[in-house]
């Protein structure tokens, strides 16, 4: 079933809520039927809900004409679909969008790193790096252990797992970037993909620069179209839009980014902070 938005001229993809599950203390997981083109790891949706709005969300996993949504409880939409959206209903989507992740090359060892909602199209990437034979490490980050998940899908697909938590409820005690410096002395890989609340990238970004390591990171922005034309994604002074010269860009491009990890743009064009 095809609904047309008037506003850009795009269809909208009705799809069944197939299940719904609790996986943290503020995450969802959803499955739902899905027939559309297939997306790649980093790419996203436009999830339409009537009556609540519309959000861009990437795609955690896909297979079979089922796709896979990891929902955190965050914002006035997030909220709506956490609190009300269950198996059965409807949700509505276009896509997918943007440019995702680019795989390891064979024999290439890849290090994945992931901070809260950001594990959704990590996971899809890692499944994907797993189907063509390659081998991952993943480090993951959360406030807490009740906010922790996707940790035995990673575990399952990926040669080593390492956590860490702000409160040391689980793993390591402590963020990300500290985690990282001590697994990079310890581990070799070819490449990072990254993908988690910006502030942390940024740091992440700035010591990786210094070792020579390829990566590539997803971001987020506001987006009204997801198709490039409202502008609201667009990152300064590069003019390149998130919803299509990304999410993902590689170093070469979020080291010229002005504010990253900083600021972002409102839906009105104000700098405001992250």
């Amino acid at each position: 079933m095809l609904l047309e938005n008037i506003l850009g001229g795009e269809m909208y993809l009705a799809s069944e809520v197939k299940s719904v599950i609790k996986v943290a203390s503020t995450t969802k997981v959803y499955r739902l039927s899905y027939r559309g083109l297939p997306p790649s790891p980093g790419q996203f949706f436009m999830v339409w809900i009537p009556r609540a709005g519309e959000i861009p969300l990437s795609a955690a996993n896909y297979r079979d004409g089922e796709l896979v949504l990891a929902i955190t409880k965050r914002g006035k939409i997030t909220s709506y679909i956490y609190d009300r959206v269950q198996a059965g209903d409807r949700v509505y989507l276009r896509g997918p969008y943007g440019r995702g992740f680019n795989p390891p090359c064979e024999n290439e060892r890849s290090l994945l790193v992931g901070g809260g909602s950001g594990l959704a199209p990590l996971l899809f990437l890692t499944e994907k790096i797993r189907d063509r034979g390659g081998r991952c490490d993943a480090l993951l980050g959360f406030e807490s252990k009740g906010k922790a998940f996707f940790l035995e899908e990673f575990e399952a697909l990926c040669d080593k797992l390492f956590i860490t938590t702000e409160d040391g409820s689980i793993g390591f005690k402590g963020i990300i970037p500290d985690a990282l410096k001590q697994i990079l002395q310890e581990q070799n890989y070819d490449v990072i993909y990254l993908c988690g609340p910006e502030p942390m990238m940024a740091r992440i970004i700035n010591s990786v620069q210094r070792i020579g390591l390829r990566l590539e990171a997803s971001l987020e922005r506001y987006m009204r179209c997801g198709v490039g034309v409202c502008g609201t994604c667009i990152l300064d002074p590069l003019g390149l839009r998130v919803c299509r010269d990304g999410p993902v860009f590689p170093l070469e491009v979020l080291l010229k980014i002005e504010g990253l990890g900083r600021w972002w743009r409102s839906f009105d064009s104000r700098k405001i902070p992250i």
